[in-house]
């Protein structure tokens, strides 16, 4: 499964970059309950799977690829609250990237072709506009995941596309074969939903609360699953990692995704509802003088 548990490296050693004066103001929010620290981390810029002519970053530690979604080293200023304290700004969040998307993403740029892998990469940074406006880099990068056989991806391209020169060769000439391509991400759809479910990780996006009990003391909720809906995110979570060439012919349609909420939504408005008009009492939280609290981020700087 492409999703693991975030982790939080540290950019100490990251290479400085000059803040732009348009993003000298942007503020970020991170919430943790856990870190992880290591001594190094190397970053790399590789392909981003949506637009394999765009770079992203990407955290290598320890052999293993972890892509860094939505924060810039030394650009955006990122606030760190853990149990509602603030520590170091210099963390990212991550979590752990399979190359089969970005692999993905160039096989179905011509899907309909049989062509080997480094012809492919290649030819999407070497022809027309694409050679003059230097993508050297991520060209090299896409090399150097294929060459190395990150995740074993020289042996699982294989065996999700057709060849045309079967053998021993190195360079197979290949094509996607569709079916097992969508077989693949329904297994990582599959993989995603069972692992939301045990981790117990609730979100309103496809979970549901009822309000059970409203008393002075104890106040119960019932918290449930809707399938389909949980089922709809898993696919979004999956379908944001390619590019729109892999989304149109491997993604189910979103009307499928919607007759699964529409069967979810029919039979949870069959189930009683308790509702209770009495207010919550609240609670006041002490805190140890002097702690900077998540509600001083949101004062004027």
């Amino acid at each position: 499964m492409f999703m693991g548990s975030s982790s939080f490296i540290s950019m100490g050693k990251a290479l400085k970059k000059k803040t732009p004066s348009t993003n000298a103001d942007a503020r970020r929010l991170m919430f943790v309950d856990s870190s992880i620290k290591a001594e190094f981390v190397e970053i790399v810029q590789l392909p981003n799977p949506t637009n394999l002519l765009d770079g992203a970053l990407y955290a290598v530690l320890d052999g293993t690829i972890y892509l860094i979604r939505g924060i810039l080293p030394n650009v955006h200023p990122v606030s760190l609250f853990v149990d509602n304290t603030i520590l170091n700004q210099s963390f990212l969040a991550t979590f752990r990237f399979d190359v089969i998307f970005i692999f993905t993403s160039i096989l179905f740029l011509a899907p309909d072709k049989f062509m080997s892998m480094p012809q492919r990469i290649y030819e999407l940074y070497r022809s027309g506009l694409n050679e003059s406006q230097g993508h050297g880099a991520l060209e090299a990068g896409a090399f150097a995941l294929w060459n190395n056989n990150v995740d074993k991806i020289q042996e699982r391209i294989r065996y999700l596309c057709d060849i045309a020169n079967p053998g021993e060769a190195k360079d197979v000439v290949i094509k996607p074969n569709v079916s097992k391509f969508q077989a693949m991400l329904e297994y990582k759809v599959q993989s995603l939903e069972k692992a939301v479910r045990s981790s117990n990780i609730i979100m309103g996006s496809y979970c549901q609360s009822k309000e059970t009990s409203n008393s002075e003391h104890v106040r119960k909720h019932y918290i449930t699953v809707q399938d389909g809906k949980l089922r709809s995110f898993a696919w979004s979570l999956i379908s944001s990692m390619l590019n729109a060439e892999a989304r149109n012919r491997l993604v189910p349609s979103n009307g499928s995704m919607i007759d699964h909420q529409a069967i979810d939504d029919v039979n949870l408005s069959r189930k009683p509802v308790i509702t209770s008009s009495k207010r919550p009492k609240q609670r006041k939280i002490a805190v140890a003088s002097g702690t900077a609290s998540i509600t001083s981020f949101f004062k004027p700087v």
